[in-house]
């Protein structure tokens, strides 16, 4: 014979254990924490001069990613640059440098809100002159676990770079 009670408390503990772990499921990565790049895990492009960023701080609340990326500019000097994104796929401006440089950036989620790929266009002024790189990068901590991997793409006026970065979790 049933007991109803018994089998409506079972059936709503199992309905609560489904909803549970289907949202843990669909949750959006959380990329928030303090990142150190690996080198040994990162391939990045022989001969291109760049700034490498040896740390990243990002902050994630709701639809705002604040990054402090920390890096050293040819000269030796550590220097650290913050930017602010949304990710609800609205465009952010970001300057740096004095103004010198101008970053424009939007988000857009994967379909699984597993990755977040930011598409950027970044314009350079020096003595009046400007030029433009655009760039993407593919943030994913599904590839490595403990690490967040950032697929890195850019145009310049000597060609295309791309680098696959590796930063793992402090």
């Amino acid at each position: 014979m049933w007991n109803l009670p018994r089998y409506a408390g079972f059936c709503l503990t199992a309905l609560m254990l489904t909803f549970i772990l289907s949202s843990a499921r669909f949750a959006k990565t959380n990329f928030a924490g303090e990142w150190t790049l690996s080198k040994e895990k990162s391939k990045m492009t022989e001969g291109q001069m760049r700034i490498v960023f040896s740390q990243l701080k990002v902050a994630q609340d709701g639809n705002n990613l604040t990054i402090a990326r920390t890096g050293q500019s040819p000269d030796g000097q550590e220097f650290t640059m913050e930017e602010k994104i949304t990710l609800d796929g609205k465009e952010a401006e970001n300057k740096f440098f004095d103004g010198m440089v101008k970053k424009k950036s939007t988000a857009k989620w994967s379909p699984d809100e597993k990755a977040l790929t930011i598409t950027s266009a970044i314009v350079f002024n020096r003595n009046g002159n400007e030029v433009t790189m655009n760039s993407t990068e593919i943030w994913d901590t599904a590839k490595v676990p403990g690490s967040l991997t950032i697929n890195y793409a850019t145009t310049t006026p000597n060609g295309e770079v791309k680098d696959v970065y590796v930063y793992d979790k402090k």
